[in-house]
This record gives structure tokens, sequence and C-alpha cells, in this order.
């Protein structure tokens, strides 16, 4: 005979009036959710024309592909594919629910033909079994799982959920069983057939409870959403779809003009240091953290033994908006002091966090707070700060003049209306003895192309590590003198020695009226040798190549570098490499720190000379100095060269 819905129930659409109320928690419970969120601070809307692929604060494909079809969470496979299961799962099952409704109310003829042979049969089958298997591994992983999900803290309320949603498919399944051992094989219900071998006719009672059981249990299953860690059905895909796509944090500059206003009723805060300081939007990521551990599991901080753990930032903030603390001025101790200034904002956390959230931009607005609010900043770090203040470089105690690096050069100053470049030589390459070799190769390499370039006639900082140190104001300062002084000599288009230099030029010289054609010295040497302007000989030696933070998980450039490398010798990879690359140690204002626990350039050389390679090569100053620092403590070999010292040697 054919499927009867409802069959063997009396009075079952009561099921349907139950589900009311479930809606009615779900959407509370939602709301509840909202009305904590609602304490931050609405996001600043610039003034701009509408981006393709937004809607309104939505980012269409982000909200696609990252938050429902969960592209990152399938970076760990097996965790992926489990979660795949049941979110595609449940969502099949959901869909034939529905249709089953619409059977009743609106006589939809979904029991007849081939669509319930296939789909209402032999396709809600097979739905149901998946996500039952995917519901085991995540149980079994909660009891046996990774180190990352207890480290620093676990969160609870994960298995009683799973347990109620795996009863609720299981019970589903028997009660197909018990129908099919009462009517007769259902031929396409091949979990249903199997099961219903196990059961005597006429179990019409069993059939009545586990039916009944079945339908609240699903209510309660829904209704109890929003108060667990099943929340994040909810809120994942909405953070994935508000969070900025491009890669990086980005930081803004902060409108120092709101602090004039003197009819404000009150100061504005430098930073955060309370839950209503944050935006709606870092609330929201606060919210929605899973606490898997991902970040953790990447944070060169955190696997060094430092202070910090990214996901005990976000545990901790998460659990202050849940207990109501948003105006906590503890905050900021509660994290501390040491683990807010431990980040090397590589951005790793962000790459592996699976919905989207930034952690960086809190732990930044946190030294901003501490810096500009409090004056507390570590001893090293402030005394760059200082040498910035008073010198305008960074590099406090350095013996090195700021015309030393190009000593027997015949280097051009850049001329307003003659250069085409600006040759930007930044900080390091002016005062780090190590980092002076990357300009005076990339000055040769230059000249050699016959490459219009000039280079200002002081060389300064762009204000980055004062930045990412937390001193706006200084950063602000700096910026704003390079940006007139660049309106001034028309300057147009910048090569950068620097990924720190670029991001700067990139991303926060523009709101500050600095709009330039940046490109990064890597990718230009790669238009050079493409275009025939330079010509290498390409030798007999294996390179590996670590690739700079700021210039690859923040920007993007992960293939120039390479190209230009496999032109050179023969490219090896490590281990963790582009996305997934692990952080030199200097990043973050972290090149002035006292690290403790194990340095982190000692940890990422050795990753290098375990490659084997005969040259480890790299794309930013920073990179060079800590890796050859690092490599000291393998090799007394020098190995590791920036990429235009390579190039340089490979034309000779």
């Amino acid at each position: 005979m054919g499927r009867i819905p409802y069959w063997n129930i009396s009075y079952g659409l009561l099921i349907d009036a139950f589900a009311l109320p479930a809606v009615a928690l779900l959407v509370y419970g939602l709301y509840a959710h909202w009305k904590k969120i609602q304490h931050g601070k609405e996001r600043v809307k610039p003034n701009l024309p509408p981006l393709p692929g937004k809607i309104g604060p939505v980012y269409i494909h982000a909200l696609i592909t990252k938050g429902i079809l969960g592209s990152k969470i399938y970076r760990k496979i097996f965790t992926g594919i489990a979660h795949g299961f049941v979110f595609w799962g449940m969502v099949f099952l959901a869909i034939g629910t529905g249709l089953v409704m619409l059977n009743i109310y609106l006589k939809v003829p979904v029991f007849e033909g081939g669509f319930n042979r296939w789909f209402m049969s032999f396709f809600l089958d097979l739905a149901g079994l998946v996500a039952l298997g995917g519901l085991i591994f995540l149980f079994m992983r909660r009891l046996f799982g990774p180190e990352r999900l207890r480290q620093p803290k676990e969160r609870l309320g994960f298995v009683p959920q799973i347990c109620l949603l795996g009863f609720v498919i299981a019970s589903g399944f028997y009660i197909e069983a018990l129908r099919i051992a009462a009517n007769g094989p259902d031929p396409y219900s091949f979990v249903g057939n199997f099961l219903a071998g196990f059961f005597p006719m006429g179990n019409n009672g069993l059939h009545r409870v586990l039916w009944w059981t079945h339908g609240l249990m699903a209510m309660a299953f829904i209704a109890y959403i929003p108060f667990s860690p099943m929340v994040h059905i909810a809120l994942a895909p909405t953070n994935a779809a508000l969070a900025n796509p491009k890669p990086g944090t980005r930081m803004g500059v902060i409108d120092f003009s709101s602090f004039d206003d003197e009819t404000a009723e009150e100061v504005p805060t430098l930073g955060c240091a309370k839950l209503t300081d944050f935006t709606r939007k870092r609330l929201l990521d606060y919210d929605s953290c899973l606490w898997c551990g991902r970040c953790h599991e990447v944070c060169p901080a955190a696997s060094t033994g430092k202070s910090l753990s990214p996901k005990g930032v976000m545990v901790t903030l998460a659990e202050k908006l849940h207990s109501g603390g948003f105006d906590d001025e503890g905050l900021i101790d509660e994290v501390g002091m040491d683990a807010i200034f431990a980040c090397t904002t590589c951005t790793a956390c962000m790459e592996a966090c699976p919905v989207c959230i930034n952690q960086p931009k809190t732990i930044l607005k946190f030294r901003q707070n501490l810096v500009m609010e409090q004056s507390r900043i570590p001893e090293l770090m402030g005394k760059a700060n200082n040498s910035l203040e008073q010198r305008q470089h960074p590099f406090f105690g350095t013996g090195s003049g700021p015309k030393d690096w190009c000593k027997g050069l015949d280097v051009p100053i850049f001329e307003k209306g003659e250069t085409e470049y600006l040759l930007w030589i930044g900080c390091a390459p002016t005062y780090e003895e190590r980092s002076q070799k990357i300009a005076q190769a990339m000055v040769e390499i230059l000249q050699k192309a016959n490459i219009s370039f000039g280079i200002l006639e002081e060389s300064r900082c762009t204000g980055d590590p004062a930045k990412q140190m937390g001193n706006e104001f200084l950063f602000r300062e700096i910026a704003l003198q390079n940006v007139e002084e660049f309106s001034e000599l028309g300057v147009k288009d910048i090569i950068t020695l620097c990924p720190h230099c670029y991001n700067s030029f990139s991303r926060h010289y523009p709101p500050l009226g600095g709009e330039y054609n940046v490109i990064p010295h890597s990718v230009f040497l790669n238009e050079l040798l493409e275009k025939g302007k330079i010509k290498i000989d390409k030798k007999n030696q294996s390179i590996c190549y670590h690739d700079p933070c700021y210039l690859g998980r923040r920007n993007g450039f992960y293939d120039a570098p390479r190209a230009v490398l496999g032109k050179a010798g023969n490219c090896i990879e490590m281990q963790r490499h582009k996305n997934n690359s692990f952080c030199c140690g200097g990043g973050g204002g972290n090149y002035w720190a006292e690290e403790e626990g194990t340095r982190i350039n000692r940890n990422r050389a050795k990753e290098a000379f375990e490659t084997s390679a005969d040259i480890v090569a790299t794309a930013c100053p920073f990179c060079l100095a800590m890796l050859t620092d690092g490599m000291k403590s393998v090799t007394d070999e020098q190995k590791v060269f920036d990429i235009a010292e390579i190039i340089n040697v490979a034309m000779s």
C-alpha cells in the first residue's frame, strides 16, 4: 500500500501545534542574542558607493561560500565532512518534513511516483543515515577529540544536543521500520526495510509512543538551539556574511576629530577597554565563537609557550558577553597585558577560523587602549615608540646612519615629474645592518633594468610599527607627513621592500588621502622577469621560500615570489606554507620584544633548515632578520637571503 501520512496516529496534527511554541522559543532566544550584541557600537558607515557582490552590510559571496557551504570548515577534512553530513542531512530531512506538511494541508502529491520512490524514500533515508554518521563522529570527537577543544577551556553543551539530535534521527528510522513491518516493504526505503526485519507485525502501540516522542524531541531540539552551542547554526553564517572577505585584519584609522567636539557628552575611548567600546560586529564575533581551538592551534605565540591564546581571548570575551559584564573595565587585565602584546598580528587565527572571526582586531584595539589611554607598553616596544617619535625610525641603539646603506652606490633621488617610481626604502633596510643588503640589491637590479626610479632624500618609516604596537597617534602623524611630502613630489607609483610598508600604503594611507599604486618588490621583480627586462641564470640549487605574513596571508601574494625563485633554482616547500605559513615572530612590534617560552624565529628557522634547502628565501626585511637570527641555533652557515639578493646574484 502507498504511504499514509500520520498512519496509526490519532490527533497527529497536534504535533504541528506544538511547533508554534518551539519556534516562538527559538525566535525569543535569538532575540536575546541580538539584545546582547546591541550593547556594541554601530559600525561607522563610510559614504562609499556600493561594492559589487555586497547588499547592505552582507557580502553575498562570503555568505554562500563560507556561511552556508562552510568552505573553511573542510580545512580539517574529517571534521569538515562530519559537519557537512550533519548539516546537509538535516537540511534535506527538514525539506522532507516540509513536504509532508504540504501533502497534509495542500494535498501536494509528494508520495506518488518516482518522486516518492527516489526522494521521499531513498534520498531521505540516505540523508538521515549520513547525518547520523556525522553525529556519531562529532560525539566521539567530543569525548576523545584533539587537545585544542579543551585548551585553554572547553565549551560544554554540545554532547546533550548531539545526543538529542541523534535520538530524533534514530527514532525516525524506527518509526519508519515499524510502519513498514505493519504495511509491507517500501522498496526504496533501504534503512527502514532493513530495520523492519527486526520487528514482528502488530507493534502499533510502540509505533505511536515512538512517533510522539520523536516529534516532541524534535520540537525540544529546535526550542533549545539558541540556549545551547548549537546557536552557531544561526550565528556562524551571519558572522561570515558580515565579515570583510579581504584577507588579513583591517584596522582602519581613528578619526581623532571626534575628540575635539566640545559639545559631546563624554570623551570617546581610545581603543577598547570594555565590551561596550567594541562594535556590534566584534560582539557578534565573540557570540559566534565555537571554541573549536583552530586559532589556538595555529597561533605562533600559543604554540611556543607565550601567554596568548586567541581562543582564550575569545572565551574571556564571550563569557563576559553572556554574563552581562558589558561595562566591566577589568576586561583588559582579565585577558592579560602580556597576552595582548604577544600577538604577532600574523592573522593565522583569522585564516583558520571557520566562522570568520577577526581575533587580531580585538587584540589591537586592546593595545590601542593600553598605549594611548593607559601609557602601558612593554619596555622594548616603548623604546621603539620613543625612537619613532624622536628620530622617525624604531631602531633604537642602531649603529647605522641614514646614508650608510647606500655607501658606494649612486642612488638617484626622486624628482617631481621626472621619476616614475619611488623606491621606498623604509626603516628596516635603512637602519638594520642585515636588511641593508636588500636595498642595495634592489637598487642594482633597477639600474640594470633601466627603470626610472628614485628614493627620498631622507628615508623614514611608514609608521606601521607604531600602528601595530597600538600607538595610532604616532602612526597618523608619520603617515600624514609622508602623504604631504608625496603630494609635493607628485608620487604615484611606489615600490616597497617591506610587506609592512606595502600593507600600510595600500590599506591605511588611502583613508588619510594617500592613494598610490603600490607594488611589493617581489611582485615587481616578477614583472621585470616576465617582460624580459632582466635575465637570470637558473642554478642547480634548492630554494625554500618563507611566506611573510604581511605579504602572503594579509595581501594574498603567494605566486609571484615563487615564480621569481623558480627561475633562480628549484623551489621546495616547508610543511607550513602559503596561507598556512608560520610567522617569523617579528610582526606586531614583536621584533622589539623579550620572548617568553620558545623563540618563534628559532621554531620557524628549524622548520626551514629541515627541508635541507640550499637557500631559505624570504621577501621581508623583518623576516630576513628574524630567520637569520633563528638559523644560528641550527647552523653556522648563512642560508637566509632576501629575494632581491638572490636575483641580483643570479644576474651576475
